[in-house]
C-alpha cells in the first residue's frame, strides 16, 4: 500500500479537546525524564563515578550521535512508509519501545562499571548509549513527535500542542534540576563532591516515571488525520534531494543545532560551574531554574504572541537579547551565585519561548514542504530536525568533554586549577553568548517562514484540500 501526501480525517476518532493535549505534555515528560537527565548529568557521572577521560566522553557523545543521523532519518523513513495498525501510524510505536527505552536509560547510570578495567568500562558506556539514544530514545521520540501532524489539521490546535509540550517539558526540567542533585552530591569537608550510588537510584526512579508518563500519554492522544491511498511516495534519495532545497528545513536545523548546542553545553558545563566555580554542586538544581522557569511564566502567552507577532520575529528580537545578558555576565565576572541565577533566569526567555514554538514551527515546515512538492512526509522532515538538536547535544557533550581537558580539568579529583575553575565561567557565559546571537542571525536571514509566508501555505492547502474533499 502506498500513500500520496493529501490527508482526510479519521472519522472514528473523538474530536481533539483536553485529553490530547494533557496526553502529549505526558509524553515529553517521560522523554525529558530521561533526556534532560542524561544531558544534565551524564558527562559528569562519566568523568567523576566512572573516571573516564573527558575527550573520550566528548568523542563518544560526537560520534553516537553522528550515528543517529541514520537510526533518526530510517525510523522516521519507516514510519512514513508502513502500514499503521488500527492504533494509527506512530501512536502505538511510544508503548512498544518504551520498556527496553526505560531500562537501558537506567543501566546508563550503573556505577558498578566504576571498578572495571578503562577499556571494559568504555566500551559499556559506548554501548548502554548507543541503544539508548541511537536505538530505543530514537524509535519513542520520533514516533512521539510525528504525532502532532496527525492529532490535527488546525494550525491552533497544533500551536497548542506545542505550548503544552513546552509546558511538559519545563516541569520536566524544573524536577530534574531540582531533585538529583539533593542526592547525588555532596559536601565532604567543605568540597562538593558527587555520590555514586546516589546516581544509579535516581537513573533507576526517573526511568520507572517515564514508563507510566508514555502509558498515560499513549491512552489520551489519537490520531485523527491518515495518508489517503494514492500514487507512491518519492523514492529516499529524492526525498533527501526535494528536502536539501528546503530553506525552510535546513535554516531551522541550523538554528536548532546551534541552539542545542549552546543549551546543553551550558547544562553540561553548568554542572562543573556549580561544584567547582561557586563550589556548591547542590545550587546546580536551583540554577537550572533558570532554562524553565521563563517558559512557565510564557507558556500560556505563547501561541498567542507567536500568531499575532510572528513567530520567527519574535524569537529574533528575544534570542538577540538572551546573547546580550550572557555576553554581559560573562565581562562582569560574577562572583554571587544568586545574581548569576536572577540574569541567566532573565536570559532564559529567548531559548524558553524558542523551546514553546518549535515544534508548531516544525508543522509550519512540514507544510511548506508540502506546499513545494505536493507530498507530505511528516515522520521524516520531523527526524531530519530531531538529528539536528540532537546532534547539537552530542557536540555540546562532545566540545564540553573537549573543552574540558583542554582547561585542564582532571577526572576523579575534588579540587581543580584556578585557571581550570576561570575557563569553566568562561565556557558558561561567553560561549552561549555568542551562539546564542548566532541562532538570532540564522533565523533572521535564513528562515524564510515569516508571519505571512505561514498563513499563505495554510491557506494554499486549505484550499487543495478543499478541491480533493469536493
Amino acid at each position: 500500500m502506498t500513500y500520496t501526501s493529501t490527508t482526510e480525517a479519521i472519522a472514528t476518532a473523538r474530536p481533539f479537546g483536553w485529553r490530547d493535549k494533557v496526553g502529549y505534555l505526558f509524553g515529553d515528560f517521560g522523554n525529558d525524564f530521561l533526556f534532560i537527565l542524561a544531558s544534565s548529568y551524564l558527562l559528569i557521572f562519566y568523568t567523576n563515578v566512572l573516571g573516564l577521560n573527558p575527550a573520550h566522553v566528548g568523542t563518544l557523545f560526537l560520534l553516537v550521535r553522528l550515528l543517529d543521523a541514520f537510526t533518526d532519518v530510517g525510523w522516521g523513513q519507516f514510519l512514513d512508509r508502513h502500514i499503521p495498525s488500527v492504533a494509527g501510524r506512530f501512536r502505538p510505536w511510544i508503548i512498544r519501545a518504551a520498556i527496553p527505552l526505560v531500562v537501558v536509560s537506567a543501566l546508563l547510570y550503573a556505577p558498578f562499571a566504576a571498578d572495571w578495567d578503562y577499556t571494559v568500562k568504555l566500551i559499556w558506556a559506548t554501548a548502554t548509549y548507543i541503544l539508548w539514544g541511537s536505538v530505543f530514545y530514537t524509535m519513542v521520540n520520533i514516533s512521539y513527535g510525528s504525532l502532532a501532524s496527525v492529532m490535527s489539521e488546525e494550525p491552533a490546535e497544533r500551536a497548542s500542542l506545542s505550548v503544552f509540550r513546552g509546558v511538559g517539558a519545563n516541569l520536566a526540567g524544573i524536577f530534574v534540576a531540582l531533585v538529583p542533585p539533593l542526592f547525588i552530591y555532596a559536601n565532604v569537608d567543605g568540597v562538593s563532591q558527587v555520590l555514586p550510588p546516589a546516581f544509579f537510584a535516581t537513573g533507576v526512579a526517573f526511568s520507572a516515571a517515564a514508563l507510566v508518563f508514555y502509558i498515560v500519554c499513549y491512552s489520551l492522544v489519537r490520531e485523527r488525520v491518515r495518508a489517503v491511498p494514492g500514487r507512491a511516495k518519492a523514492s529516499f534519495p529524492a526525498l533527501l534531494r526535494s528536502l536539501a532545497g528546503n530553506r525552510a528545513l535546513l535554516s531551522l536545523m541550523g538554528g536548532n543545532l546551534v541552539l542545542m548546542l549552546s543549551s546543553l553545553l551550558t547544562g553540561s558545563v553548568g554542572a562543573y560551574l556549580w561544584l567547582n566555580y561557586f563550589n556548591n554542586g547542590a545550587l546546580s538544581g536551583v540554577a537550572a531554574l533558570a532554562n524553565v522557569v521563563p517558559a512557565l511564566i510564557a507558556a500560556p502567552f505563547a501561541a498567542a504572541l507567536g500568531r499575532r507577532c510572528g513567530k520567527k520575529e519574535m524569537l529574533v528580537v528575544l534570542l538577540f537579547a538572551s546573547a546580550a545578558i550572557y555576553l554581559l555576565l560573562f565581562f562582569l565576572g560574577i562572583t554571587s551565585p544568586w545574581v548569576f541565577i536572577v540574569l541567566s533566569i532573565v536570559a532564559g526567555f529567548g531559548v524558553g519561548m524558542f523551546n514553546l514554538l518549535v515544534w508548531a514551527i516544525i508543522t509550519d515546515v512540514v507544510d511548506h514542504q508540502e506546499v513545494r512538492t505536493g507530498q507530505r512526509d511528516d515522520g521524516t522532515v520531523y527526524a531530519i530536525n530531531t538529528w539536528a538538536r540532537k546532534l547539537g547535544l552530542a557536540l555540546a557533550g562532545g566540545l564540553g568533554g573537549y573543552a574540558l581537558a583542554i582547561i585542564g580539568y582532571e577526572a576523579g579529583t575534588d579540587t581543580q586549577a584556578a585557571g581550570t575553575v576561570q575557563g569553566i565561567y568562561t565556557i558558561a557565559t561567553l560561549v552561549p553568548g555568542v551562539l546564542y546571537a548566532i541562532v538570532a542571525l540564522i533565523l533572521l536571514f535564513w528562515f524564510p517562514l515569516d508571519r505571512r509566508t505561514v498563513e499563505a501555505n495554510s491557506a494554499e492547502l486549505s484550499s487543495r484540500r478543499a478541491v480533493v474533499v469536493g
